[in-house]
């Protein structure tokens, strides 16, 4: 996630962002701050919003590099956008800031509903994503996932934030699945039937995420989503986009994390979120039961990708491979023995 040189604006040119800056970073710091220059930068990694490197030159201070997530230059639409920068606010705001996890220090937030301004400001974490990382680095990832559920395992903001977060119960895991057939009944028809042998037993499984542990849910715990910095002997893990953060099955990130491990790769991986999870005073579930919920999240992850068939015109093939693919996760979680 290294950057170019940014380019130098003058303060001048930017008031609104200087003055959105200033409020934000005298707040943060607990005294006025004043920016003498302004470097703005688009970053590589936009995808569904815009997205800036920031670094100013603080008076009497130095240079401070921020992220800047802008919700409201949308690149892509995303349904219940307002709640999804909502939660992604309150999850840094109200949950991450001062767990000492690692994630990107909160600077803070300009939240406008009139002007349509939505600025998340984070710590800029120059770094790699995980899915350009080797493997020992995926470990270091998942191990993290261990350490952060077993640091709200004992939070009682865990509770609190229940007001914002998805709930991501047995109900949740049914709907995925029905939108998926919605999806494939207007997209591909003939595939119908397919989907819907793969999925007998499915709404009855459902009911094993109600039966895990509750823990804070990421939502979207892919490698792509993880960011490595620091150095191998101390490694940062920074997970980012926190828009779908829910509370739900403590097996839910890993099951996405994990997705397209098998054999000794994936007891690798299972084990490295065990022991970390362990070492920080949590004890996740073991036995068949939470194998198959395991299993039965990786298949509720591939219905997800397929229920987006339809709004986002998946080519015929691309949709054959989902169905494939849920069949495949289906047979490992629904009649493995």
């Amino acid at each position: 996630m290294s950057a170019p040189d940014p380019t130098v604006v003058p303060r001048r040119r930017e008031p609104e962002l200087v003055e959105a800056l200033e409020g934000v970073l005298g707040e943060y710091f607990g005294s006025p701050q004043t920016i003498l220059e302004v470097h703005r930068l688009r970053s590589e990694h936009s995808s569904s919003y815009e997205t800036e490197i920031i670094t100013v030159a603080l008076e009497g201070t130095g240079e401070l590099s921020l992220f800047l997530k802008d919700f409201g230059a949308r690149i892509y639409d995303k349904d219940s956008i307002s709640q999804r920068r909502s939660r992604e606010l309150r999850a840094y705001r109200d949950l991450l800031a001062d767990a000492n996890l690692g994630t990107p220090a909160y600077y803070g937030a300009t939240w406008d509903e009139d002007r349509g301004r939505f600025w998340l400001l984070l710590e800029f974490v120059e770094g790699s994503q995980v899915k350009h990382r080797e493997f020992p680095d995926w470990v270091t990832a998942v191990a993290w996932l261990g350490r952060m559920h077993a640091h709200f395992s004992k939070s009682a903001r865990l509770l609190e934030a229940r007001e914002f977060l998805v709930d991501q119960d047995a109900d949740f895991v049914r709907f995925t699945a029905d939108m998926a057939r919605r999806a494939v009944a207007t997209s591909l028809p003939s595939l119908t039937d397919r989907l819907e042998a793969a999925l007998a037993g499915y709404d009855e499984a459902a009911d094993l995420v109600d039966s895990q542990p509750q823990v804070l849910v990421h939502g979207g715990y892919r490698p792509q989503n993880i960011i490595l910095a620091g150095t191998p002997q101390k490694p940062r893990v920074c997970p980012v986009d926190w828009e779908e953060a829910a509370l739900g099955s403590v097996f839910y990130d890993l099951a996405y994390f994990c997705d397209g491990f098998g054999g000794d790769r994936l007891e690798v991986l299972v084990d490295a979120y065990r022991s970390e999870a362990q070492r920080h005073g949590f004890r996740p579930p073991e036995g068949p039961e939470a194998d198959r919920t395991l299993a039965l999240l990786n298949l509720h992850k591939n219905l997800g990708t397929l229920s987006k068939a339809a709004e986002r015109k998946f080519s015929e093939k691309s949709i054959e491979k989902l169905v494939r693919m849920v069949e495949s996760a289906a047979g490992r979680a629904l009649r493995a023995k």
